[in-house]
């Protein structure tokens, strides 16, 4: 099924150059034209869900937390605190896999 979509209508809006700059950057890195990614924010807008930014910071903060906790499990493992490490290792496992989601 092919889908066809009509746009006759034109739309001018005047951005400061800050507004112009966020509106690149925001679209190249949502990997979309500045149209597309303006149609999305009106067709897709809802205000519970979460943001890519947020979505990627919350990423940061899981990714950093592993860092900490591999640090924590070789500081275990060479004190020989082997059950530990075994957990540690589960832990680490699960923020992976919400990482990668």
């Amino acid at each position: 099924m092919i889908d066809i979509r009509v746009r006759n209508i034109k739309l001018n809006v005047f951005l400061n150059e800050e507004e112009q700059k966020l509106l690149k950057e925001k679209s190249n890195k949502a990997r979309l034209t500045q149209s597309d990614f303006i149609r999305n924010l009106i067709t897709e807008y809802d205000n519970t869900n979460l943001s890519n930014a947020d979505i990627e910071n919350v990423n940061n903060v899981i990714s950093s937390t592993i860092d900490d906790l591999n640090k924590l499990r070789d500081t275990m493992y060479r004190l020989g605190y082997y059950q530990l490490v075994e957990f540690i290792d589960k832990i680490i496992e699960k923020l992976s896999k919400i990482c990668l989601m």
